[in-house]
């Protein structure tokens, strides 16, 4: 039994769930009057047939007969009142706290560390967002109503019984235990089963989120088979846990029928034959057994709830660890200054997450003011971690990155990447206009027409003719969404602009007409060049060359060519490649 399995670790997350009903205690109240009435109203229709009975089909009592019609209206009417008054209050109850929780699961998932994304599939974070806290739902304040409303009925009943015989109503109470019992066993079962399911839902995510998004790899490859057996396997998967789930509720409420019904039986001829305490009347009777029935449908629901209390403690578990697993750390504070952009990097080590090979090994270099560097090499060589590290994705193992001579761990993040335009490897865009992409977020300068900067990197080419973007700018082709990321970058204020392979979808010509926009917009920002291609980087007032982490060359351009060493040998393969695409 794990630790989430224990009954004292269950009553806490639910005790804590029940922690987002409490703001909207109010409403929740007259949810619980609307219970009381509603359970008070089926005792009363229990009660009113002793009379009923009796007075009216036994004694004929007139006024009994006269009163009856109005006397099980006013119960009815009572009933439906309080069931209007329980239902709605309930429901925007629950849809609150279900707002209210996925509000701050978003919020927390914005925040969190990129190395949890590294470790973690987004999948499994989609479908705590929306199938995990749905579960929630159901035990935060739909289990709490049928609780609340069928333990006010049950007791009422059994109070009512004991009023019309507490002989029978003691021999009744004897199957408790093993109810109880059966409630138990149910209980630890849902819990399992339903983290399985949950489990088996994110694989379902994950899956379908991989295969939707590289639809065109499955298309182009004939990837068709393998997906579907993945997804099979997960679906499967998914199928047995619920199945199980589902045993276990169709075993568990008939039991306790069946074991309510045996003493049933019991009282109905202990009755009849008047074995224990005295002979009853026909009213007594019917109204004991009204009282019996009515009794079975609460314990009925009250049986099959445990199933969502269990999947919704085992759903609120899930939802809890990724509310407090730790943000983004931040030490820093907002220094206020007007930074110039003098970056240094001293003796930089880094490693990505599961034991990696060392992406950055001591690496050095300096930046003035108003620079423009390249880090150019083969891929993998640790060039785009620089840019991850200057923004503040992950922090450097050893070593210690300086920007206007302070450590940027003493910058606060927001302060940070406000001074640090990036144009990330791939271009991503988020469904809307064009418009709504290039001025996402903050920082803003509000001394960039716009108007111009859609001239100078080719976007009035074709805004006009996308009112939106589509899912990760679907409706672009990579070289336009390119063009839109740059422009975000260059519409922002701030001390650095990093480019990390910012002109991969573009010709060579685009490329041109991108390092004149750049150079027109840069205005006295430090620029970082981050690329494969060198033909992006020949400007640059300094070029740094990467390889397994390391710098193995520096120089500009010219000096660079001279050396005829890595830097040589990697120009003159793409001037070859060059211009045998020309002749093709």
């Amino acid at each position: 039994m794990t630790e989430d399995d224990t009954p004292v670790k269950g009553f806490s997350l639910y005790r804590r769930l029940l922690g987002f009903v409490w703001p909207y205690k109010g409403i929740f109240l007259i949810s619980v009057l609307g219970m009381a009435i509603v359970a008070l109203s089926e005792v009363a229709f229990a009660a009113l047939l002793k009379p009923v009975m009796d007075g009216g089909f036994v004694e004929r009592d007139q006024e009994i007969i006269r009163m009856t019609p109005f006397l099980l209206m006013g119960v009815f009417v009572a009933r439906a009142v309080g069931a209007i008054a329980d239902e709605y209050c309930i429901a925007w109850v629950s849809r609150r706290v279900i707002f209210d929780l996925r509000e701050l699961l978003f919020a927390k998932i914005l925040r969190l560390p990129a190395r949890y994304f590294d470790l973690n599939p987004t999948a499994d974070l989609i479908s705590r967002l929306i199938y995990d806290l749905e579960q929630v739902s159901t035990a935060s304040t739909m289990a709490i109503r049928v609780m609340v409303k069928d333990i006010l009925l049950g007791l009422g009943l059994v109070i009512w019984m004991f009023v019309l015989s507490w002989h029978l109503t003691l021999i009744f109470l004897l199957v408790t235990p093993l109810v109880a019992l059966v409630v138990r066993r149910a209980s630890n079962r849902f819990r399992r089963s339903s983290k399985g399911i949950q489990d088996s839902m994110a694989g379902i995510t994950h899956i379908t989120k991989e295969a939707l998004q590289g639809q065109k790899v499955v298309k182009a490859y004939g990837g068709y088979a393998e997906e579907e057996s993945a997804f099979l396997e997960v679906n499967q998967a998914n199928q047995r846990r619920s199945l199980r789930r589902a045993v276990v509720a169709a075993v568990s409420v008939p039991m306790l029928l069946l074991i309510s019904g045996a003493g049933v039986s019991g009282i109905i001829y202990l009755a009849l034959t008047g074995t224990v305490g005295e002979f009853v009347s026909a009213g007594t009777f019917v109204s004991y057994m009204g009282a019996i029935l009515l009794l079975m449908s609460p314990i009925k629901r009250l049986a099959r709830i445990n199933e969502f209390i269990q999947a919704g403690i085992a759903a609120a578990g899930s939802v809890f660890r990724l509310i407090d697993e730790p943000e983004e750390r931040d030490s820093g504070i907002d220094s206020g200054r007007q930074l110039t952009g003098q970056l240094t990097l001293q003796d930089v080590v880094f490693e990505y997450p599961r034991g990696q090979a060392r992406a950055l090994n001591g690496v050095s270099f300096q930046v003035a003011p108003g620079e423009t560097i390249a880090l150019v090499g083969e891929s993998g060589s640790g060039k785009s971690t620089v840019a991850s590290l200057l923004l503040g994705f992950y922090r450097s193992t050893d070593g210690e990155i300086l920007l206007d001579g302070a450590p940027i761990e003493s910058y606060s993040k927001k302060e940070l990447r406000e001074q640090i335009a990036l144009v990330p490897q791939e271009a991503i865009l988020f469904d809307g206009s064009i418009e709504k992409n290039i001025y996402y977020g903050s920082g803003h300068d509000p001394d960039i027409d716009a108007a111009t900067l859609f001239q100078a990197t080719g976007i009035d080419l074709f805004c006009a003719d996308n009112d939106g973007v589509g899912e990760f700018g679907s409706r672009l082709s990579g070289g336009q969404r390119q063009r839109v990321s740059i422009a975000r970058a260059l519409s922002r204020k701030g001390a650095l602009l990093v480019f990390d392979e910012a002109t991969s979808a573009l010709d060579m010509l685009s490329e041109q007409a991108m390092k004149q926009a750049i150079a027109q917009f840069r205005k006295a920002r430090t620029v970082v060049l981050i690329a494969h291609r060198l033909s992006f980087v020949t400007h640059a007032d300094q070029i740094h060359v990467f390889a397994a982490g390391r710098i193995v060359e520096s120089g500009t351009h010219d000096a660079l060519l001279s050396q005829n060493g890595t830097y040589a040998k990697m120009w003159f393969t793409q001037q070859a490649q060059a211009q045998s695409d020309e002749s093709v």
